[in-house]
């Protein structure tokens, strides 16, 4: 194994972890504490937006580091790879679930998240907040899955 082979999964690794667990800061630590705070939305769209920047500077990197360690692994990019052996198949499967974390990633922080801290500053029971949730959630727990299988497959792509 290559020496920027090993770098660049630490740079996964990292990306992910940073990805993750902003995921996760967010809702656990950041709304708890403003909760009675009077410039709550305000400081949850500030918030929202420095992690929308570095949230986008994160997947682009995750992607860019994703293809490297395929490539720096001699991993072929072949239908046949990716279809015909259970390795490929998992790789397959994180492509696929890292276009859907972008996809919902997209429509949260461009429209729902927007929309609903906008929204929010007017009523707060807004429809528009319970969309911005759930997609939120759903994110983090296709995240979570890349990531298993990011371990599975840094174990020799077996499950059990």
């Amino acid at each position: 194994m290559s020496t920027w082979y090993l770098v660049s999964v630490f740079l996964h690794i990292i990306l992910a972890a940073f990805w993750i667990g902003g995921m996760l800061f967010l809702p656990l630590v950041i709304l708890p504490g403003i909760r009675q705070h009077p410039d709550r939305i305000a400081i949850l769209y500030k918030t929202g937006l420095k992690f929308r920047y570095y949230g986008w500077i994160a997947t682009t990197a995750l992607f860019a580091t994703g293809l490297l360690n395929i490539y720096l692994r001699g991993l072929p990019f072949t239908w046949k790879f990716f279809t015909e052996n259970q390795y490929g198949i998992l790789v397959s499967y994180k492509i696929f679930l890292f276009a859907g974390i972008l996809a919902i990633s997209g429509t949260h922080d461009f429209f729902f998240g927007r929309k609903a801290l906008e929204e929010m500053q007017t009523t707060d029971n807004s429809r528009l907040k319970t969309v911005a949730r759930w997609s939120g959630r759903i994110n983090l727990l296709l995240s979570l899955v890349a990531a298993f299988i990011g371990v599975v497959l840094s174990r020799g792509g077996t499950l059990p």
